[in-house]
């Protein structure tokens, strides 16, 4: 089930077999040579110059770090299409059609594989069939009881049980907008095994991990592997690692994402700095000790998103980690699209919580970040340095880290595993 899907056999057994399918619908008799393929070949070309303007000019599905030689496999993926009926006529024999059809699915397959390699949105076999938070039973509450003990746990101070169990648990649940109001979906919970232990480890750190747009928290999981990169971390620290919270970003039925700020499409800021926190400390008795144990994080939009964060209210996030994040919230309008779309037009609004602008005018002595970018990144990395920049001239202690790739999780999996050791000593599970 570990059986790579981005590296290995795999892909180049894919791309091989997608162009020995393309072969064979291309093939036939001189007048399908000369008559119908160079008509599909001129009808796939115009099909990807439209999925190009519809993609990028239009509906803006995604951005320049789009990679563009994906273009070339949608291009050999729309002629196959082409090609299917005029090669399924001219087959003979029931062999012949069921090889046409498997033709057209090994180049899809093919293509599919190809973005899947730029991404690495599924590395592995097992992450393609996974389902996170599938962990049996309930999520194990642990009810915050006035007057208790919240003392953290730490690699000090914590002496595991020998029946412990050597995996952490994933769990579904319903995060309500108690205080904001803000619609959202399920979200996850990553529990490490200190926590499942019996007896538990007490009041462990937090972590909020943001996931990108378009997304869900299970990205985390699939992409990102982050069960194992937190189970291989507790492994190394007595079972001790964050509790990791995944919050919905996507506003349930809203289009329009909240963009972490609170405006008239929802107030998403105010349900990640004060709803999500207090349940967390109500229900997992986690993040009791202050502002030193809690963490956020995120990669893409949940990069910006951490930032929005980490400045905006700094009292409750003083550690954060933006991987591949933008310079500052948008949609694809622009600018002015996003402040007449969420601030009613009222650019000071959108100004009050940019990131960019108040680091202008405050100071963050006590915050402390990194920020991540992909050396491949045409467009996230310039970004990520301007945000590097002004968190540093705002007194943040600030690092910027180039990773190898693009806008992918090559980057997005490996800002976070590489930098848990400094995220444990930040969050007090390991000693400084």
């Amino acid at each position: 089930m570990n059986l790579s899907l981005t590296s290995g056999p795999v892909p180049v057994l894919a791309l091989s077999l997608g162009a020995a399918g393309l072969c064979w619908l291309c093939w036939g008799p001189r007048r399908y040579l000369t008559r119908v393929v160079p008509f599909a070949v001129m009808g796939a070309l115009a099909g990807t110059v439209l999925l190009f303007v519809a993609a990028e000019l239009l509906l803006s599905w995604w951005d320049a770090s789009f990679p563009r030689y994906l273009y070339l496999y949608s291009a050999g993926g729309i002629l196959a299409l082409l090609l299917t009926v005029p090669r399924w006529r001219l087959a003979r024999g029931i062999l012949a059609r069921i090889l046409t059809v498997l033709s057209v699915t090994a180049v899809l397959l093919g293509a599919v594989s190809a973005a899947n390699v730029a991404y690495g949105q599924y590395p592995t076999l097992q992450s393609l069939v996974d389902s996170p938070g599938d962990s049996s039973g309930a999520v194990p509450l642990r009810k915050l009881v006035p007057g208790q003990d919240t003392t953290p746990s730490t690699e000090a101070n914590w002496t595991p049980p020998s029946d412990m169990p050597a995996e952490g648990g994933v769990y579904e649940v319903q995060i309500p907008g108690a205080v904001s109001g803000y619609a959202a979906g399920t979200s996850l919970v990553y529990l490490p095994p200190a926590y499942v232990a019996s007896p538990p480890a007490q009041n462990l750190p937090v972590l909020i991990a943001l996931h990108g747009q378009p997304g869900t928290p299970a990205d985390w999981f699939a992409g990102g592997q982050l069960q194992q990169v937190m189970d291989d971390f507790a492994a190394q620290h007595n079972g001790l690692a964050p509790v990791v919270v995944l919050p919905d970003l996507s506003g349930g039925s809203n289009a329009n994402w909240s963009l972490c700020l609170d405006s008239k499409q929802g107030r998403g800021a105010t349900y990640l700095a004060e709803d999500v926190p207090a349940w967390i400390k109500d229900n997992l008795s986690a993040g009791l000790a202050g502002p030193q144990q809690w963490a956020v994080a995120g990669y893409s939009y949940g990069g910006t998103c951490s930032v929005q964060l980490a400045v905006n209210f700094p009292d409750t996030f003083p550690t954060f980690i933006d991987i591949s994040g933008e310079n500052q919230p948008t949609i694809p309008g622009g600018v002015q699209s996003l402040v007449n779309t969420y601030f009613g037009g009222d650019a000071s609004a959108f100004a009050a919580q940019n990131a960019l602008d108040i680091l202008k005018k405050q100071t963050f002595p006590n915050t402390a970040g990194i920020v991540v970018v992909g050396k491949d990144d045409g467009v996230y990395n310039g970004q990520g340095r301007q945000v590097y920049d002004a968190a540093k001239a705002a007194g943040m202690d600030v690092q910027l880290q180039e990773l190898p790739g693009g806008h992918s999780w090559q980057v997005w999996k490996e800002g976070l595993s590489d930098n848990l050791d400094w995220l444990g000593r930040r969050l007090g599970i390991l000693g400084q």
